[in-house]
């Protein structure tokens, strides 16, 4: 991080300090374009593969399970091929490959040909993400790292929720050849985002890029801490995606709609108050403040969801709104403290490969997640009391997640010395 011990550095030329800012532009173009292409497909997904490629049930589930195992399978590898032969080169080489995936998915008429090609989009899934964030962090000072991630995922939110528009369209015509236009848009989207990163700097492969990345991440026990905190506090992302929706429509008289109206208050808190809230984030007493914080949040909206026992259909509607607010804000104060305390611990030139392990901890919670959270709907209060007490004791134990040590420090150096 900047401090004031950092040594005085020669200052940039004109030219220097005028073309620092498009590369960042850049990052944030591209991250909102893959969004909304992502957007569009994740709206539809279901739907396309039963209406338009004739699908069974059964068949949709193992399309859909095979994309998701392929997502966890190809993360590391992704971010160690960036971090080797440099994140233009290799994002442009994902973007033209999930380009032509997603051709081939809108084009499929067989289960198997819809299994091989979102099999290979779901193994560029979560590669992409985190070469984009780190790729945007290594244009910034540490300083503002953490605000410059949360804007990027601000704007990817607005970017999935842009995209489910055209797939709404789609729904509504609910023809074949409609649900494969919206795919294909998908893919033209992905061939402007390689082509927007043709423009980003030719940096070098990092000298740290060398074999044993797996394993300097599996030393990084502190990381580990962190990225384990962050896989089971985001569970409340999904307690609220999933478990309040079912609990909304099977054991409330709230209205039917008040589903949707969860869902859009999440994305506008998310929006309006992610960048806000990272502030300060990047010292390790405000990152731990802030996971303790989400975790506590959270813990209350679990509390505040079973209240809905009490009354009737607007005394419900209130209950869940309060409900979602909470666990809305949660999950920002979450993420925002997660980040800042897991980029503490990464030290400089293996950015891309920590953050790829850190999104891996969510991915495996969305595996494991949804089972869980849709059982424990069913158990009442004892499930929501069950939940209340799991997030509160995650966060009093993220006041515990410790500071890095005296080698990542000193690995981190060069990054604290960075321009600004």
């Amino acid at each position: 991080m900047t401090d004031g011990a950092a040594p005085e550095r020669a200052p940039r030329s004109a030219p220097e300090q005028a073309a620092r800012p498009a590369p960042v532009r850049g990052f944030y173009a591209v991250g909102l374009c893959d969004a909304v292409g992502l957007g569009m497909y994740l709206s539809l997904s279901v739907l396309f593969l039963d209406r338009a490629a004739d699908l069974t049930n059964h068949q949709i589930g193992l399309v859909l399970g095979a994309s998701g195992v392929a997502s966890l399978v190809g993360a590391m590898p992704i971010a160690r091929a960036a971090e080797r032969f440099g994140i233009r080169a290799v994002l442009c080489a994902l973007f033209l490959v999930r380009c032509a995936a997603f051709l081939a998915l809108a084009a499929v008429t067989t289960f198997a040909e819809a299994l091989c090609a979102a099999a290979v989009a779901g193994l560029l899934s979560r590669g992409i993400g985190p070469l984009i964030e780190s790729g945007l962090i290594n244009r910034v000072p540490d300083a503002q790292a953490v605000g410059a991630l949360a804007r990027v995922r601000t704007l990817r939110n607005v970017g999935l929720a842009a995209g489910a528009l055209p797939s709404g369209a789609a729904i509504a015509i609910d023809e074949p050849w409609a649900y494969r236009a919206v795919l294909v848009a998908s893919a033209v989207l992905f061939l402007c985002c390689a082509a927007i990163c043709r423009g980003f700097p030719d940096t070098a492969a990092s000298a740290s890029a060398r074999p044993g990345g797996r394993a300097r991440i599996l030393r990084n026990r502190a990381f580990l801490s962190i990225t384990a905190l962050y896989g089971a506090l985001t569970l409340s992302a999904l307690l609220l995606g999933i478990g309040m929706p079912l609990w909304i429509v099977q054991r409330t008289q709230a209205p039917s709609w008040s589903v949707t109206l969860i869902q859009l208050l999440n994305t506008a808190l998310v929006v309006l108050l992610q960048v806000r809230l990272s502030k300060g984030s990047e010292r390790l007493t405000r990152a731990r403040a802030l996971m303790c914080g989400g975790g506590l949040l959270a813990g209350f909206g679990a509390l505040t969801a079973p209240l809905t026992g009490l009354g009737g259909g607007r005394l419900d509607l209130a209950v869940v709104v309060v409900a979602a607010v909470l666990l809305s804000l949660g999950e920002v104060l979450i993420t925002v403290g997660t980040t800042g305390a897991a980029l503490l611990h990464i030290p400089e030139g293996q950015k891309t490969s920590h953050l790829a392990a850190l999104n891996l901890g969510f991915a495996v919670t969305t595996i494991v997640g949804p089972p869980l959270i849709s059982t424990s709907v069913g158990w009442d209060w004892a499930g929501w009391a069950g939940w209340a007490a799991f997030f509160t004791v995650l966060g009093l134990l993220a006041l515990r997640v410790p500071g890095p040590s005296a080698a990542t420090a000193s690995a981190r150096l060069p990054a604290a010395t960075a321009t600004v």
